[in-house]
């Protein structure tokens, strides 16, 4: 019983079988699908890099960041003149 297995399955995998016009049908058909794929691969990186070109010249034409340096240091907001502090005792 064995045996009847092992000689369907080397029929189902030999060579043999396909004429080389058949596995080459095959192969083309393979790398048409491939290069759909790589397609789309392609596409999402190019649009990838124009977000990263526009977003870098959107940074570039912004204005620089104002930086505001204290002589002293800032009063405290609990400490702010109007605003209530409770006493430590009960916090």
């Amino acid at each position: 019983m064995m045996s009847r297995y092992v000689r369907a399955m080397k029929r189902l995998t030999s060579l043999k079988d396909f004429s080389v016009k058949e596995l080459l049908q095959r192969v083309d058909r393979i790398a048409g699908d491939m290069n759909v794929l790589l397609v789309v691969i392609a596409i999402g990186l190019a649009t990838l890099d124009l977000t990263f070109l526009v977003t870098q010249n959107v940074v570039n034409h912004l204005p620089p960041v104002t930086r505001v340096v204290y002589d002293t240091a800032p009063p405290r907001p609990d400490k702010a003149p109007g605003r209530y502090s409770p006493p430590k005792d009960l916090r």
